[in-house]
């Protein structure tokens, strides 16, 4: 036997396995430690879920556009109209008919599709800070845009306190209700229907 503990009449080929095995024996305990090192920091994490508020973003457009908000809105692009057509005003009588049609077609994508609603969010932004303590959330974000999610993630329905800002009565709500009761309308299927 040599100082290393490898037999002397062994050769080269064999040294070089065992070494080989233990190098790889040595390397595999680590990794081994490594992973489960990995796998504990990853539990830790995971106990300290992140809390997700989720809306509907359908339902926060039914309570917008049935709000007392947007009647007045209403109201007063109405009595505009009528009063660039009784001035005689075509060019504002056609620009509002214009901003009138988009309107219609932007509350169509947000009531019954999945259209982004974030000018309806500026509405209650004051108010989203308030809404997320109330819901033990720490982002509030529409449910269909919810690309992945991690495990440790909890999702937490905060529909019903996004559309309180807006005063929903008891239609509305009923409205809201059975609207979630079905799959989005997909935006394709919405322009065909338009046209």
């Amino acid at each position: 036997m040599t100082k290393s503990g490898v037999k002397k009449g062994r050769s080269p080929v064999t040294r070089f396995r065992m070494t080989f095995a233990v190098i790889t024996v040595v390397f595999t305990g680590l990794a081994m430690c490594t992973t489960g090192g990995a796998q504990q920091s990853q539990e830790k994490n995971s106990g300290s879920k992140v809390h997700v508020g989720t809306f509907d973003s359908r339902a926060l457009a039914i309570a917008f556009y049935r709000s007392e908000a947007f009647n007045l809105q209403m109201k007063e692009m109405r009595a505009e109209y009528e009063k660039a057509k009784a001035a005689g005003d075509e060019k504002r009588v056609k620009e509002l008919e214009v901003q009138g049609s988009a309107l219609g077609e932007l509350i169509h994508k947000q009531g019954f599709s999945t259209w982004p609603v974030a000018n309806i969010l500026k509405k209650i932004q004051g108010e989203i800070p308030e809404i997320s303590k109330q819901a033990n959330v720490d982002v509030i974000v529409s449910k269909w845009n919810i690309a992945y999610q991690r495990s440790g993630v909890e999702f937490i329905d905060v529909t019903d306190l996004m559309v309180r800002p807006f005063k929903p009565d008891r239609e509305t709500l009923k409205i809201i209700k059975d609207l979630q009761k079905q799959d989005p309308v997909p935006l394709k299927e919405l322009k065909n229907h338009e046209n």
